[in-house]
């Protein structure tokens, strides 16, 4: 078995031997704040999209607020609903809609409340939704 001699020159002589914790962990910080060339490991955050920035029409946002708290009813109202075995055999396709309708609701409440609402629309992951609100000619 080979022996062991401590650490290698270039680690131990790097920084001097401190007297406690506290004063050596004191000595590493001011050896790594000493290299002003060294970059800073924070980044700053990326901006938000503009489809996600509230815009500044009070009554928008509000109406964006409304149709969250009916989405929210519904979800509660489908939760109650469901828990019941027999209306979730008997209704099981109605209940898939409640919560289709809440999805709607809440895509529409934030289209309604984005500073760029064609940019919302774009975010929308319900094809047949998005399909809907771009179209070109309203029938």
């Amino acid at each position: 078995m080979p022996d062991y001699f401590g650490a290698p020159d270039h680690l131990r002589n790097q920084i001097a031997p401190a007297r406690d914790a506290q004063a050596r962990c004191d000595q590493i910080q001011a050896e790594f704040r000493s290299h002003p060339e060294r970059k800073s490991i924070r980044r700053d955050p990326q901006p938000l999209a503009a489809a996600l920035v509230p815009t500044d029409d009070e009554l928008k946002v509000r109406l964006a607020e409304e149709l969250d708290y009916a989405r929210r009813m519904l979800d509660s109202m489908g939760d109650q609903l469901s828990a019941d075995m027999g209306v979730l055999m008997r209704h099981g396709t109605a209940l898939q809609s409640i919560d289709i309708v809440g999805q709607i609701l809440g895509h529409i409440a934030n289209v309604t409340r984005s500073s760029d609402p064609a940019g919302a629309v774009e975010r929308i992951g319900m094809c047949e939704l998005k399909a809907r609100l771009k179209r070109s000619k309203i029938d």
